[in-house]
Formats: C-alpha cells, sequence, structure tokens
C-alpha cells in the first residue's frame, strides 16, 4: 500500500506528471522499512522526518531537479503519514526519542475525535495494528473508497465510453 495509494494519489491530482518518473519514483515509499531489517530500530531510524527530508536532498543534490526532490519527499512522507494510520512512529526521532500515535475517528454525531498519544521507543512492536493490512482498517477502507472516486471522477468520460 505504501507506493499505490500515493501513486495513485499523484496521478490521479497532477493528470500531466510524469508518469514514469511518478511510477519509478513511488519505490522510494519502501526506504522507511529498511530500518525493519537493522535490530530495534523499525518506526524510528528512518520513519522520522529528518531521514525522508535528508534522503531527499541527496536525491536533490545528484539530480538538481526540484521536481525530482518534490516527488522523493512526498513520496517518502507518505509512508510515515500512512504508518501513523495504523500504529506509531518517532517522527521527529533523533531529536524527540518517543513514538508518536495519531487516531482519528467519526462518531455517529458526526464529530471529529483526534488523539495524539506518545510512547517509549522500545515498545514500538506494541503499538502496531493487529490488523492483517492496511485494508481491513477503517482508514485503510476510507482512503481506498476515496482514490476510486477520484479516479472515477477523472477519468468519468473515457470510463463512459467504454459503456
Amino acid at each position: 500500500m505504501h507506493i499505490l495509494i500515493p501513486m495513485l494519489i499523484m496521478l490521479v491530482v497532477f493528470p500531466k506528471v510524469n508518469k514514469k518518473l511518478a511510477i519509478g519514483l513511488a519505490l522510494l515509499a519502501l526506504v522507511p522499512d529498511l530500518d525493519f531489517f537493522i535490530d530495534f530500530t523499525h518506526r524510528f531510524l528512518m520513519h522520522n522526518i529528518f531521514f525522508t527530508t535528508g534522503l531527499s536532498l541527496i536525491i536533490y543534490f545528484f539530480t538538481k531537479d526540484m521536481k525530482i526532490f518534490l516527488m522523493s519527499l512526498y513520496y517518502l512522507t507518505s509512508h510515515l503519514i500512512l504508518d501513523l494510520t495504523v500504529g506509531a512512529v518517532a517522527l521527529f526521532y533523533p531529536l524527540y526519542q518517543r513514538l508518536i500515535e495519531v487516531t482519528v475517528s467519526l462518531n455517529s454525531k458526526w464529530i471529529l475525535d483526534l488523539s495524539i498519544q506518545t510512547h517509549p521507543l522500545m515498545e514500538t512492536s506494541s503499538y502496531f495494528s493487529g490488523k492483517p493490512s492496511y485494508f481491513f482498517t477503517k482508514v485503510g477502507v476510507i482512503t481506498l473508497a476515496f482514490l476510486v472516486m477520484m479516479i472515477i471522477i477523472k477519468y468519468r468520460k473515457s470510463i463512459l465510453k467504454l459503456n
């Protein structure tokens, strides 16, 4: 989902974007999960705004292309945002050495409830969603429905021609 959701949003919101570039750079959305392979660092070593900004700046240094810099920053940051929907992330590590968990819900009276909690870094794995996949969370279903609606609205003329 880290590749698919931000890539679809990019292609729908910016239909004139270079599609090969947008699809190729979408692979960057997986980079923060490389900290999974470093013991006890998952969700903080590479899941923070300093890593995403730093890697995007390195990419800019080599490409000298502001569009590529912004797209890489978008894809890397999207990973953090998506992970926040299913668990805690150390957004400001190493300056703030705690996990941040954001919970957003909408009750039956249409009142939005936003809750932000912090947790110690050592308890990272205990703050993951118990769901088997992002798609099976409330946010995942809503996000998927939103993306499908955006695609239908954007390509409605093409879809109607198929009938």
